[in-house]
């Protein structure tokens, strides 16, 4: 009997088993290699690659070079202490992100959908690209491009000129908006999958290098920014602003550089500039002096040695900026700058759509209204503007008021217009003048010693003094 007990009990396993070999059985994800999904997450690789953007929009040291800041306590950051400049931090974060997504985008495009339309991907990761690679090229000049990001394939590539990048990234730019389709964007922090916004973008980017190619190839450039404008760019109420949240993993660098300690303060030829001219910015863009309960605005003059002041004698950055920053000290584009632009582009003969003067004071009143001014003060101010003796130099003061703490972007349109005239300081660290480009970073000349040495033969000795393609002046 127990024999036979036995033998039941086995076959009624076997049965068992044979018909659950016949059902559908769910093993979760048992057998889902982990190392090896089949859902690429490009919307996660696009924000990432955004979130780079702060080391862009709010820097500290071209701020320094525009001289509307000035060291309090450590003051040889100001004196231009760092000639050599690293670089790997675009090309092993944003850079990399992206071309992972224009990458994925080409090779699984059925299984990257969860970022939006294959189109739309590849079309902000090529604007985005873009964004980086004008910065960089503008730092340093000549730089890896067509040859970058190739990993192992490439360890030591070729660093492409300026002309050779701005020429490439106009033509992608073009083709990225050509890619737009109504197929819908995630992971996107800016425009939350707006490409129309992503087309403004691509276009104010455009106009940007077509103004850096003014004095090199005057009839390219006219093109490009006449292209660029008509396609649309940032119009009235348009400013762009990287949106910094409160909470700390998120906010504004500017307030964290203010937590511990107080470095900086607003330099003495900047707020002298605002009073002179009765500028109603003042107050928006630096505090009073605590000694004063804020009644009294004072800079610093730039690039002491030894200030050897107290800070509550001085103005410092306004407070709305270093406590909060969620609305100012990390403008990435603005109606004001194309404002100015088009002044520009009028002066120079480019366009005819509007005249000079006017797009001078829509830039001033639109730049006052973004910093906080009321409406009617800002209309008050800039109707009083005019083109004076010099208008090339009128529209470079006018960014350069408009542009504080918008660093490498005043950086670049003070080295291009040459206005306001300014001289190092007598304590400089390194070179001969106000820097006009940053050296490439100490590892360079060994790593990657062919390229490096080809650059600089092209390009001239590689130092903070060597101007680059487009500054002729």
């Amino acid at each position: 009997m127990k024999n036979l007990i036995n033998k039941i009990g086995v076959l009624t396993v076997v049965f068992s088993l044979f018909l659950v070999s016949c059902e559908t059985v769910d093993f979760g994800d048992e057998n889902v290699n982990p190392n090896s999904p089949t859902s690429k997450k490009t919307d996660a690789l696009l924000t990432n690659a955004m979130t780079w953007m702060p080391n862009i929009v709010s820097p500290v040291t071209p701020n320094y070079y525009v001289q509307t800041v000035s060291d309090v306590t450590y003051t040889s950051y100001s004196r231009y202490d760092t000639e050599e400049w690293s670089w790997n931090g675009y090309y092993t974060g944003p850079l990399k992100d992206l071309k992972e997504i224009l990458d994925l985008n080409e090779k699984f495009p059925g299984e990257v959908t969860g970022g939006g339309s294959n189109g739309n991907q590849k079309a902000a990761a090529h604007i985005m690209m873009a964004y980086y690679y004008l910065n960089i090229t503008d730092r340093w000049g000549y730089a890896p491009y067509s040859e970058a990001l190739m990993g192992s394939e490439n360890t030591a590539p070729k660093f492409d000129s300026v002309e050779a990048i701005y020429t490439s990234l106009l033509s992608n730019l073009d083709a990225a908006i050509g890619m737009m389709d109504n197929g819908g964007l995630n992971g996107d922090i800016l425009f939350g999958g707006n490409m129309n916004g992503w087309k403004v973008m691509a276009n104010t980017i455009k106009m940007r290098i077509a103004l850096r190619m003014a004095d090199v190839d005057s009839s390219t450039a006219a093109s490009v920014f006449n292209s660029a404008y008509n396609s649309g760019v940032i119009g009235q109420g348009g400013d762009l602003h990287y949106p910094y949240l409160t909470s700390d993993a998120f906010d504004n660098p500017w307030q964290d550089r203010f937590q511990t300690r107080y470095d900086f303060v607003v330099s003495e030829l900047f707020i002298d500039h605002l009073k002179a001219t009765g500028d109603p910015r003042l107050p928006y863009m630096a505090d009073g002096t605590a000694i004063s309960n804020g009644t009294e605005y004072v800079g610093l003059e730039y690039g002491l040695e030894n200030p050897g002041i107290l800070e509550t004698l001085l103005s410092g950055i306004d407070g709305r900026i270093i406590y909060d920053g969620t609305q100012q000290g990390g403008w990435i584009a603005t109606y004001a700058e194309v404002c100015f632009a088009m002044a520009e582009a009028n002066q120079r003969g480019w366009t005819t759509v509007g005249d000079t003067l006017t797009w001078l004071k829509l830039g001033i009143q639109s730049s006052c209204e973004r910093w906080g001014v009321p409406s009617a003060s800002a209309a008050s101010f800039a109707a009083s503007a005019t083109l004076g003796s010099n208008p090339m130099e009128t529209i470079a003061m006018a960014k350069w008021t408009d542009m504080f703490l918008q660093g490498y972007e005043a950086w670049t349109e003070w080295r291009r217009l040459d206005f306001p005239v300014l001289s190092p300081p007598a304590a400089a660290i390194t070179g001969t003048g106000v820097p006009v480009r940053n050296g490439y970073g100490g590892l360079v000349p060994t790593q990657n010693k062919a390229s490096y040495d080809a650059a600089v033969a092209a390009q001239g000795p590689d130092n903070q003094d060597t101007k680059l393609w487009w500054d002729t002046k």
